[in-house]
């Protein structure tokens, strides 16, 4: 099997911190070729994934990025540290078991899609004006793309218009047209923007992970250049959005 080195770390020796807290019980990271995939070592170790099932990846670029996440722990391994390991294991572990239920779950967002409540321009002008900005090309892209027409709401309304059958049946074919990996980034993406429109836009590159956030968050950025920045609520917040959509931009990249 081909094998390619990344570098060499001492393992480091740590007191335990809590029952979660997991030494890290390995020195060296690197990858290596398995057929048509590619394998994560640990040690020379093929890493399997936390239900035990082999780690196989489409391709070099990711299992060289998950590669790294792995490299980059310090004395306790940290999962939250490792988005790309998430999505992984999520594409290998759970989607094939509930796939028919993860589309579901994610077709659920369209009812309540971020993309589709609009401010009233009267009392909230910034958040209206980001609204536009970001959201009706985001759903006039949907509409050229998938066919699927996601109506806005009244100004100010607290519930958007019933979805239209022939949008979610547009949006079903697109989820159903979706690999494992493919479809554990649009639920990662959409999870985090709670918008399926905003998810299938930066799967298909129509916007970037910044893109993605803009939208994703157009009235707490409103907020916070009104009001300011609340330390360890709002920076938190922007940090969780920012690493979860670009490691589902990248994800879904390194995985085509």
């Amino acid at each position: 099997m081909q094998r390619c080195c990344l570098r060499s770390r001492p393992a480091t020796v740590r007191q335990r911190r809590g029952a979660a807290s997991r030494p890290r019980f390995y020195k060296h990271t690197s990858i290596e070729r398995d057929g048509a995939a590619w394998r994560v070592t640990l040690d020379a170790r093929p890493l399997p994934t936390p239900a035990g099932q082999a780690l196989r990846l489409p391709t070099e670029r990711l299992a060289l990025a998950i590669a790294a996440e792995w490299d980059a722990q310090t004395d306790k391994i940290e999962p939250a540290a490792m988005p790309l390991m998430a999505l992984a294991s999520t594409a290998i572990d759970q989607i094939p078991k509930e796939r028919d239920q993860t589309e579901k779950n994610i077709l659920a967002y369209a009812a309540t899609d971020t993309c589709r409540f609009v401010a009233d321009a009267a009392r909230e002008p910034e958040v209206r004006r980001r609204q536009d900005k970001y959201h009706e090309p985001i759903l006039a892209w949907l509409r050229e793309k998938h066919g699927a027409e996601l109506i806005r709401g009244a100004p100010g309304a607290l519930r958007a218009p019933p979805t239209p059958p022939e949008a979610l049946d547009a949006l079903t074919t697109a989820c159903a047209a979706l690999s494992n990996y493919h479809l554990a980034a649009l639920q990662a993406a959409t999870f985090e923007s709670k918008s399926i429109a905003i998810g299938l836009a930066l799967l298909d590159c129509e916007i970037d992970a910044e893109g993605a956030e803009a939208a994703a968050r157009v009235e707490e950025t409103a907020n916070i250049e009104r009001w300011g920045l609340v330390e360890g609520a709002h920076d938190y917040d922007l940090a969780r959005v920012r690493v979860q959509l670009a490691s589902a931009a990248f994800f879904a990249e390194a995985t085509s």
